[in-house]
């Protein structure tokens, strides 16, 4: 794989995602649900016709039976046959949103399928694909406007909520999705060019993520949590995302790929890698000109509140001098 980077408006490779869609015919028989105690099993029979009429809440149902069901169950290749299917086919609508984004539920469904990385590629070159067009998709121009994500497209929607508040303050699902993915499938000489390209977006939207997402990713980064199975929904930030909770440790022992059972969902060397690179960038004035930069949409400063000076205390050196 050439270098790979996050940049805004150079999203899903196109490339990349027709060789997805040619390697991956559709299942000849509708898939079915994951739980189920009587005899009748709920399938999914829509599927099986034009998934542009299928509605993302009918996307999303699917996505997380064959999540759970591989937690719960281990894999069967009813769910694998469909999930490859499904991915070429539904990733150009991965920011289609019913209540959470449909990336996520993609994300969490890749996850769930290669828990100890892409040991058994179904084609030579799938890993590079699926990091070039679910990896990326977070960067597709209908999210970004200009340097600024395009607000109600990405990250957070809205606050049409009584309280009118945008909750910028927990990482949107997208976002933490998206990052934990690159982290996992990534290696590791690949991991300081991309996180430098995160680093590397001037938007107060995308800074204040950023900001979020490693006060949340904390114990994650340092090896004291080491599934996403383990956040805490009451955690501030919460960095959950959808079905995320089914990514546990149990799923490396039933993987069948004969890759050894990873330790933790984020390789030590990753995670040594990403805290040296994060400690270095910030120094002291760079972390200075993100929080002016923050600051400049009264919004996000007034919901992140404690957590940039968080932020300072766990990873800058400064916060010690």
């Amino acid at each position: 794989m050439n270098q790979f980077l996050w940049t805004p408006g150079d999203g899903v490779d196109p490339s990349a995602l027709e060789r997805l869609r040619a390697h991956f015919n559709k299942p000849v028989k509708p898939m079915g649900e994951a739980w189920f105690m009587g005899t009748e099993r709920e399938m999914y029979p829509e599927l099986l016709g034009d998934l542009s009429e299928v509605a993302t809440e009918d996307l999303q149902k699917p996505l997380g039976e064959i999540a759970s069901g591989t937690s719960s169950f281990g894999r069967m290749d009813e769910w694998n046959s469909w999930f490859h299917y499904l991915l070429g086919q539904v990733l150009p609508r991965s920011h289609e949103a019913h209540v959470t984004y449909l990336l996520e539920s993609l994300a969490t469904a890749f996850m769930a399928l290669y828990p100890n990385g892409v040991h058994r590629e179904p084609y030579k070159g799938f890993r590079d694909d699926a990091l070039s067009t679910l990896g990326r998709a977070i960067m597709d121009a209908e999210c970004w406007d200009g340097a600024d994500i395009a607000i109600g497209k990405v990250l957070r929607r809205s606050n049409n909520n009584p309280a009118q508040v945008w909750i910028w303050w927990d990482a949107s699902g997208d976002f933490t999705a998206s990052m934990f993915f690159c982290m996992k499938y990534l290696d590791e000489p690949a991991i300081e060019p991309w996180l430098r390209s995160v680093f590397d977006i001037p938007s107060p939207h995308w800074r204040a993520q950023v900001m979020v997402w490693f006060v949340g990713a904390y114990d994650m980064m340092t090896g004291a949590a080491r599934w996403p199975s383990e956040f805490s929904m009451e955690a501030r930030p919460y960095i959950g995302w959808e079905w995320s909770h089914c990514l546990r440790w149990e799923l490396t022992t039933t993987d069948d790929s004969g890759a050894p059972p990873a330790a933790a969902f984020i390789a030590e060397g990753v995670r040594a890698t990403v805290l040296r690179i994060l400690r270095n960038y910030f120094t002291e004035d760079r972390f200075l000109e993100w929080l002016g930069c923050i600051s400049s949409v009264s919004y996000l400063a007034e919901e992140l509140a404690e957590i940039p000076s968080t932020f300072e205390a766990l990873y800058l050196d400064t916060a010690s001098n």
